[in-house]
This record gives C-alpha cells, structure tokens and sequence, in this order.
C-alpha cells in the first residue's frame, strides 16, 4: 500500500513539474460584436432634375401676294451684225464660145462646144433675161452634162460641173440666193437625147 501511494504521489508531482514548465497560453481575445441589421432599405440616390429648353417658335411667313406676278420680261437678244455673203465670182464668157438658147416647157436650154465651158455674150444674156422674168421667190434647177472620151468619165464629169458653175455664177450676179439653186453635174445626157453638152435650166415657182 506504501509503494502504491508512493508511485501515485511521483505521478502527480511530474504533472504537476510539466505544467510550470509549458508555455503560457496566450489569451482568447474578447468576442467582436455583431453589427446591427438596418430595419429600412436604403434609398435610391435622387437623378437631378434636367430643364429643357423653350421651344422656338415658328418663323414668320412672308405675305403672299394676292395678284400673281406678270410674265417675265425677257430682254431681245443683241443685235449681231451679219456677216455679208462673199461676191459671187464672175461668169465666164467669151466671144467666141459656141452655143445658142432654147426654150424649154419649164426653162431655158444652153449648149456649149466641144471641150469648152465658157458662154457667149448672147447665152450670158439670155439667162440674165430669165431671171430678171421669174418671181423672187423661184427656185432653180440646174442640170449639167458633157461629152469626151469614154475612158476619162473624171474629166468628162468635170467638165459638166464647169459648165454648171459657170450658168449658176449667171443667175447669182442677177441676185439669185446659191440656195435657191440646185445643181446636178452628170457625165452624159441620158441616151438618145441630143445635143448632149448642154445645161438644162428649169424654173420652179414658189407655192402659195
């Protein structure tokens, strides 16, 4: 019983030896108090009242006349001098020209030699004498036409319109507008029909 005792009092006295000697605890720190749950909702925040601007007030319509406007006044043009039409160049005549005048239903007929264009004095008269004859307003129609070689129709077809030209300078000189005249130059008369170096000049009147 004395040994049981005394190993219990050992016992108690090494546990008692341990605990003086382990650390100290450090101390629990002291419980933080639990914030208070508001009982009202928070408010929203306030947007700033915004002030518009007055609006503009329509402008003003002008007075509307109650008499329409008159028709524009548009000025003339201005005067533009014309420019004069160039002189008409100069038949060409010649004394010894061969060719007479014939009349025609509609005209006159004027022949001309062999290889020549030139008029007489007298066919150069006699075309002068119809134009001074026919309105102002006539027209006229002049149709040319030559013989030569047949394998040179180049200078018979000149040759016709020479001749052409030079009864057409006639009828300008007497004051005849160049468009009141209409010129056909042909290598040959059509056949059977003679003589063939001639102008055949016709004569349109003007219709009312």
């Amino acid at each position: 019983m004395s040994k049981f005792m005394s190993l219990l009092v050992s016992a108690v006295l090494a546990t008692s030896l341990a605990q003086a000697q382990a650390p100290a605890r450090p101390p629990r720190p002291p419980a933080q108090p639990t914030p208070a749950i508001p009982t009202t909702p928070p408010q929203a925040p306030q947007t700033p009242a915004v002030t518009l601007p007055a609006p503009t007030p329509p402008a003003a319509m002008p007075d509307m006349p109650t008499v329409p406007p008159g028709a524009p006044v548009i000025p003339p043009p201005p005067a533009v001098p014309l420019r004069p039409a160039p002189p008409a160049s100069p038949p060409s005549v010649a004394a010894d020209a061969p060719g007479v005048v014939s009349k025609l239903a509609d005209g006159l007929r004027v022949t001309f030699g062999s290889d020549r264009a030139e008029l007489n004095p007298a066919t150069e008269a006699a075309l002068r004498a119809l134009v001074r004859a026919t309105p102002a307003d006539a027209r006229f129609s002049l149709v040319a036409s030559a013989t030569g070689k047949a394998d040179d129709s180049s200078a018979i077809r000149r040759l016709s319109l020479s001749r052409g030209l030079n009864v057409r300078a006639v009828l300008i000189n007497e004051g005849v507008a160049s468009t009141r005249i209409l010129l056909r130059s042909l290598a040959a008369p059509p056949a059977g029909e003679d003589p063939p170096d001639r102008v055949d000049i016709a004569v349109q009147q003007a219709k009312p």
